[in-house]
């Protein structure tokens, strides 16, 4: 059995981890940021173009914290310019399971829209950037549907949320956020209530809330 060290900033992200990440393997939380600085080089390098090594220092970072979204979403920006569309497909799926945002489930589909028009599946790939947008509205969403418009010559933004919906769940695509990492993120904020640490109990709810909606957890924000 080996002992991983990793660099975890929050307790959300330690549920996250010894769940989705972690199988028999002990780990150790590194007192020092080994995260940050291949952050910072990556995003150097997306500046000068050079995809190759900055996919790279993303993925250094993604070793650091497998459960970051900032450096899973960097490796898939770069998967995109290189052309890598299984590795591509392969982190966006893996991406699921941490997404605690409405911004970053908006992400997740954008990106399979991404992989489907690649594969050339217009309606599919046209499914997944209308959902995208009940997360959160983006340009670059708008721009992929106009595309896709002049490309199939049709309006592909006519579709009800049902139709939509009906798309996804035929090509096995989620509709919702993953129920297991709510709960985990719900664990992480009850856990953080009872040792003190009011602030990041606060973080976890309102990431369930800002996914769900949920009234209660609404309620238990509101008392904090």
């Amino acid at each position: 059995m080996s002992r991983l060290r990793v660099c975890l900033g929050h307790i959300s992200e330690v549920f996250l981890y010894e769940y989705y990440c972690l199988g028999d393997n002990e780990y150790e939380i590194s007192d020092d940021d080994t995260l940050t600085p291949h952050k910072e080089r990556a995003k150097e390098l997306l500046l000068a173009g050079d995809y190759d090594k900055a996919q790279q220092e993303w993925i250094n970072a993604h070793l650091e914290n497998p459960v970051d979204m900032e450096a899973i979403l960097g490796i898939i920006l770069c998967c995109k310019q290189l052309g890598d569309s299984e590795g591509e497909y392969s982190y966006t799926t893996e991406s699921y399971n941490y997404c605690c945002t409405r911004a970053e489930l908006a992400a997740y589909y954008r990106n399979l829209g991404w992989y489907y028009l690649e594969k050339y599946k217009p309606e599919v790939s046209a499914a997944c950037y209308l959902y995208s947008k009940y997360f959160e509205e983006s340009q670059q969403a708008d721009a992929e549907l106009e595309f896709l418009e002049k490309a199939i010559g049709k309006k592909v933004s006519e579709k009800n949320t049902d139709q939509i919906q009906k798309i996804l769940d035929d090509n096995g695509i989620p509709t919702k956020a993953n129920p297991v990492t709510l709960a985990l993120l719900y664990k992480a904020a009850q856990e953080a209530d009872e040792t003190g640490d009011t602030q990041q109990a606060l973080d976890c709810y309102r990431m369930v809330y800002d996914l769900t909606g949920d009234e209660e957890i609404e309620r238990i924000i509101m008392d904090h």
